[in-house]
């Protein structure tokens, strides 16, 4: 939702500042509108053809339905032209529903050929009816306002609006519906889906998309005949999403801007070259943007653009976060760590992508029976503060952690582990048996390891470079964690891993197997795990819980992956009810 706020805040100011800009030239912002109607258009098609997979080639026939009957409305029955809109849409929606039927029996190039066949209809049949104008059309049509500004900020209100309603549906169970059927029919099926029902909703939003758009057009140009909404116009639309990038909600718009945009701005002066010149352009992009502008410029911006962000980010905050801790040098590596209050000591040990601050809201540990605990967390090597060492394997990291305690003369610590840092505590616990006097694994994985599927990678990749990426899959594993403050400095932190270390850490997780070897440790076991966490799961829990002689579970019905950053205090109680336990 935030991602969807900030977008429409930048498309807001970004469509306004344009419009002031180019205040007083009424041809370029006419041009603009043009661009906004026909992105519209392109929205629904998008729908239709990238979120739910049928191709369509007469969605201009769409058009022409909302044009004519927009024009109608207003000019003939005198309906107020933002009622008479919305009305064109539903008329046009009612011809989706009808032509959408044939999908249910119809796919690919069958389809393709009946929604191609439906738009030329439509075309004949308003060329040869007096009542629509037949081939001469409809002239001065009732304008949506005589300042060419104010009619460009109406089809930007229209658009906006409609990208907001595009991307809750697209995340509503209608939207996975539709990315069901256009995945696989049949697995849709096999889950339930109504396939049916999903593809007439496509066509249905898609028309209605498409019937707005033609009549803000017929409303912004003041003129329309047949010829305007004919089969070279259902093609540009296809060939704006193809463009501007299938199923995504910006694809339209770029797509528009090439196809409309570029169309008016080489008509002047080129002539006879116009559509080669566009032609060549369309080659180009299909070649070095085979999945569509947007897609290209998505994934430049997760693999390059940050990158020189990042990098002051890392310098800066190593800089400034250095002097909050301490560090110790430990084999060739050296350890940066925090602790607070004295006592017996409590050991904190992060997880993937994690660092010390991950325990910066748990690390009072003050016990209202007057006990008192030394907590200390600390950065294992190659994250956050910490030196970056040349293994990424979690008995190296075991390793480390052992001396680390010892440097520290820490005698007997309860050790806590969370994720990958409850698989160190595990290595750990199984070669060290005697040195720890408790453990507490916080959502770890299983004794017999954790499989990162292989289409994954590619996206793990991005998060070292990508630092929304890695907000956003940080916000998914903790999804109680409210405060967004708290997020950035944990996304922060995050970018500071080694790089190396983003793909190794998944692998390292796959070798990790101590099936059967868990039984040496005698001392006592808390398990904390959260309901909803998408990574681990209760099977996993189980086959952890049965590894050790003396574990006990706690679980948490509306926890993520990460308790003691989603709910402190609901952490803390659970851990000082088993540290008083021992």
């Amino acid at each position: 939702m935030r991602s969807l706020t900030r977008y429409i805040t930048i498309l807001l100011i970004v469509g306004i500042l344009i419009g002031l800009l180019f205040y007083d030239k009424s041809f370029i912002l006419a041009i603009f509108s043009q661009v906004l109607v026909f992105s519209i258009a392109a929205l629904g098609l998008n729908i239709l053809t990238g979120l739910t997979g049928q191709v369509s080639i007469g969605n201009a026939a769409f058009m022409s339905i909302g044009a004519y009957a927009s024009t109608i409305f207003v000019m003939k029955l005198g309906i107020p032209m933002p009622i008479a809109i919305i009305l064109a849409g539903t008329m046009a929606s009612i011809f989706g529903l009808i032509i959408g039927f044939p999908s249910l029996r119809m796919k690919g190039f069958y389809l393709a050929i009946t929604t191609m066949a439906f738009g030329v209809v439509i075309e004949q049949l308003i060329s040869v009816i007096p009542y629509l104008g037949a081939h001469d059309g409809i002239r001065n049509i009732t304008k949506l306002s005589n300042n060419e500004f104010i009619s460009y900020l109406y089809v930007f209100l229209v658009y906006t609006i409609l990208i907001v309603v595009t991307k809750q549906i697209q995340e509503s169970p209608i939207g996975f519906s539709w990315k069901m059927v256009r995945d696989g029919e049949t697995s849709a099926t096999c889950f339930g889906i109504n396939t049916g029902k999903a593809k007439l909703s496509a066509f249905m939003f898609s028309a209605f998309y498409g019937g707005i758009a033609g009549a803000l057009y017929a409303h912004t140009i003041g003129y329309i005949r047949a010829a305007d909404f004919g089969l070279s116009r259902s093609l540009d639309l296809l060939a704006m999403i193809m463009i501007g990038g299938l199923g995504s909600l910006q694809g339209g718009l770029a797509g528009s801007i090439i196809i409309v945009g570029l169309r008016f701005f080489f008509s002047r002066g080129f002539g006879p070259w116009l559509s080669v010149i566009i032609g060549s352009l369309l080659i180009i992009f299909t070649l070095f943007f085979s999945r569509g502008i947007t897609w290209g410029i998505t994934i430049n911006w997760h693999k390059r653009l940050q990158v020189p962000f990042i990098s002051v980010m890392k310098y800066f905050r190593l800089r400034r976060t250095k002097m909050s801790g301490k560090m110790i040098d430990i084999k060739d590596s050296s350890i940066f760590y925090v602790e607070k209050g004295s006592g017996k000591a409590v050991v904190f040990v992060h997880g993937n992508t994690g660092s010390s601050r991950w325990w910066n809201l748990v690390m009072d540990l003050s016990d209202d029976k007057e006990n008192s605990y030394r907590t200390i967390a600390l950065d294992l090597p190659n994250f956050g503060r910490s030196k970056s060492i040349k293994s990424a394997e979690i008995d190296t990291y075991a390793d480390y952690l052992v001396e680390f305690i010892d440097r520290l003369s820490l005698e007997k610590p309860v050790i806590v582990g969370h994720s990958l840092g409850a698989a160190v505590v595990m290595s750990l616990s199984a070669r060290y048996p005697d040195l720890p006097s408790a453990i507490v694994l916080v959502d770890g994985p299983s004794p017999a390891g954790l499989v990162t599927p292989p289409e994954h990678y590619p996206v793990i990749e991005l998060y070292k470079t990508s630092r929304e990426l890695m907000k956003k899959s940080l916000a998914a594993i903790a999804p109680g964690l409210n405060n967004d403050k708290i997020l950035n400095d944990l996304t922060d932190d995050a970018l500071l891993m080694a790089p190396f270390a983003f793909t190794e850490h998944p692998k390292a997780l796959e070798r990790f197997n101590y099936i059967g070897k868990l039984k040496s440790y005698q001392g006592k076991v808390l398990i904390m795990w959260g309901k909803k966490d998408i990574i681990i799961t209760e099977k996993m829990v189980d086959e952890t819980l049965k590894q050790y002689n003396r574990a006990e579970l706690v679980v948490f019905d509306d926890i993520g992956h990460s308790v003691m950053v989603e709910d402190p205090v609901l952490f803390k109680k659970s851990l000082l009810n088993f540290l008083r336990s021992i």
